[in-house]
């Protein structure tokens, strides 16, 4: 979704949507069974109540909403069509099926009685339609995006013709994309990192932590972060974050109180990158970006990539994690990376 779209938070849906998913969530207890969303993961839900708020937020802007509506009854067949042709003006077609995908999945959950075999098949038909667009053009080496990172920090600590607001914007930005560059993760765990959980300094070294309810494979995901950025973490968390009052241990805190919201995080990025590279690398490109630099200058070792990415193969589908071969993956990652910035 474009960054000026904003889903309608749960707190202003329909009275009816909002108590049934709210019951939905909540957990079981002893001989009480959960509600219908209760075992999913954080993450999961998160994505389902983001894609049926942008449906709200589309009804709202169109004067389609009723407040009083009862449950399910915005996902119709005449709103799903002109949501479906909203998008196709705004988003690919892979996002198109992404979110239509979603939004039929909620909606089974808020009205399960209803007939949704319409959703069903315009489900299918979208994901049938759905092609990736083309991204080698977008690939740039993690070496490139690391040393855009360190000089963006650099500019904001330097610059004296900026207020302390856009030079602490700078080193935000700049920490941003330097931190993807070394720990590629999604993009979700990115903008959820905050102070003393995800991102802890043990001894001498700051290490992200995910536990496996946070991760897309379900599995824990604990990776060092390269020394390179240890000063930057430090003045960020020293000074630079005071900037924007944050309330709470967001890492990344707004000004408008609270944490930068997931869709600005990646609009951040994105558009820092066109701007300074001519190329705009969305958050899950730098994966990519990190597979190709790997492919490009590990040699044999491309089992650093996977390791790195928490990929998965028929083979390593096992119900135990091998964290060791994880964070050697990601120091060897790493050392390529730092070998590539000293030449």
């Amino acid at each position: 979704m474009p960054e000026k779209v904003r889903a309608l938070p749960p707190c202003d849906w329909p009275t009816a949507d909002r108590a049934v998913w709210t019951q939905a969530c909540v957990p079981a207890q002893r001989l009480r069974p959960g509600g219908a969303a209760a075992r999913m993961k954080a993450s999961s839900r998160t994505s389902l109540v983001r894609a049926y708020g942008y449906l709200l937020a589309f009804c709202d802007r169109n004067g389609l909403l009723d407040e009083n509506a009862e449950v399910g009854t915005h996902v119709s067949p005449r709103i799903i069509d002109l949501f479906v042709a909203h998008l196709h003006g705004r988003v690919g077609s892979v996002t198109r099926a992404i979110y239509i995908g979603r939004i039929r999945r909620i909606a089974r959950i808020l009205a399960p009685e209803r007939d949704l075999v319409w959703l069903r098949d315009l489900d299918a038909d979208l994901r049938y339609e759905a092609r990736p667009r083309p991204k080698y053009h977008r690939i740039v080496s993690s070496e490139r995006l690391l040393a855009l990172g360190l000089r963006l920090i650099r500019r904001g600590e330097m610059s004296n013709h900026l207020t302390e607001l856009g030079r602490a914007r700078l080193v935000r930005d700049g920490l941003m994309i330097a931190l993807l560059a070394l720990c590629p993760i999604r993009l979700r765990n990115l903008a959820d990192l905050c102070v003393g959980g995800h991102l802890r300094l043990i001894g001498d070294d700051w290490w992200i932590i995910l536990a496996a309810d946070e991760t897309k494979t379900g599995r824990p995901d604990e990776r060092p972060v390269h020394e390179v950025l240890a000063e930057a973490i430090e003045q960020w968390l020293g000074h630079w974050r005071s900037v924007f009052h944050p309330l709470d241990d967001a890492f990344w805190p707004s000004i408008k109180n609270g944490a930068l919201a997931y869709n600005y995080v990646g609009h951040i990025i994105t558009e820092t990158t066109r701007r300074e590279l001519g190329v705009a690398v969305n958050p899950h490109l730098f994966r990519d970006c990190a597979v190709y630099t790997v492919a490009t200058h590990a040699g044999n070792r491309m089992g650093i990539a996977s390791g790195l990415l928490q990929h998965t193969d028929e083979r390593s589908v096992e119900k135990y994690y091998n964290k060791g071969a994880s964070l050697d993956a990601v120091r060897r990652y790493q050392q390529i990376l730092d070998q590539l910035m000293s030449d």
